[in-house]
């Protein structure tokens, strides 16, 4: 059931989780009429009054979501929550994100989604920094329906994780997937940011000796398969804790030599090898500035692809799929 009436939640001011006090972003349909309130940041239970809120932590069995992990790279934890088993759980992180999400609507039938948490671990306690909601079944391949950082922890990279894991369970099940529409202002710019760079980092590869898979996918090989648009060096899992935060994977550097890329392909199979739907990878050429054609027809050179790799700071990707489980 849809839940989203005018003026619920509106007189809120602020709310306090974990160390922070927060000032709401938009209106959340919270059934508490107050102008604070304090949300436990290990159950996301909500109260209007500090002693109720004291009490409560003290009483409260949560250290980190009760969900499986599915990516552990040293203090950060991702935890698959499924709807349908921790229902109240759910519900009551979709309702602190809907006070930082514009455009969507919370529906308190959460069965349908998981939810993926992402948690900075300490010996004795996982804070949550943000999350993504995705559809157990989606018939349009949507990998990802809301994601939110939470405000203290916004501009880390943490946001660039979430949409990296997304695309990656995508991948893992060999759909072409994207979010659902609308974006909000702040998750265009996130996902523009986003796509230019993977379609940069997949025509860079595309150039190198070992893009051997890349090229033939440009080429229009339908026997060519790609599991990873940016494969990782296996590594041995780790669990340990207190790690200082993700770090990027910093790739060996390129030898310099190159392989001439198939001389004609389209922007399907483009889209393919970067691992994006095709409406979103033209949005990316253009972003990159490598949307210029000529009669129909794209030309794209390695240095205007360096170029635009410098011009939009292109890193490698955050996530190190080697811990992912």
């Amino acid at each position: 059931m849809a839940y989203d009436e005018p003026g619920v939640g509106r007189a809120l001011e602020r709310v306090l989780f974990d160390d922070y006090a927060i000032r709401p972003w938009y209106a959340s349909p919270y059934p508490i009429d107050a102008t604070t309130l304090w949300v436990c940041a290990g159950c996301f239970k909500y109260m209007r009054s500090a002693a109720t809120y004291h009490a409560h932590r003290k009483a409260c069995t949560y250290t980190h979501p009760p969900g499986r992990r599915v990516y552990q790279r040293g203090a950060h934890i991702l935890w698959e929550v499924d709807g349908a088993e921790a229902k109240l759980y759910v519900q009551n992180v979709c309702l602190f994100g809907k006070l930082f999400i514009d455009h969507k609507t919370v529906f308190f039938d959460v069965a349908p989604f998981f939810v993926y948490v992402l948690t900075d671990a300490t010996s004795q306690f996982d804070h949550a920094l943000g999350f993504f909601s995705k559809e157990k079944v989606s018939y349009d391949d949507f990998n990802l329906a809301c994601i939110v950082v939470f405000p203290p922890y916004q501009r880390k990279g943490y946001g660039t994780l979430l949409m990296e894991y997304s695309y990656y369970l995508s991948r893992s099940a060999a759909v072409a997937g994207t979010p659902e529409r609308p974006l909000s202002e702040l998750g265009l710019k996130g996902y523009m940011a986003f796509w230019s760079a993977q379609l940069v980092r997949t025509l860079q590869a595309a150039w190198e000796p070992g893009g051997d898979a890349i090229r033939a996918v440009l080429a229009g090989d339908a026997a060519a398969t790609r599991s990873s648009t940016d494969s990782s060096p296996v590594r041995r899992r780790t669990a340990a804790r207190g790690w200082a935060g993700e770090v990027r994977i910093e790739r060996p550097a390129a030898s310099g030599a190159t392989v001439p890329l198939p001389p004609r392909t389209t922007l399907a199979r483009l889209a393919a090898a970067a691992g994006l739907r095709p409406d979103d990878a033209t949005l990316a050429l253009a972003q990159a500035g490598l949307l210029m054609a000529d009669d129909g027809v794209l030309h794209i050179s390695r240095e205007a692809v360096h170029a635009a790799a410098a011009r939009l700071r292109v890193r490698p990707p955050i996530l190190d799929e080697a811990y992912c489980r």
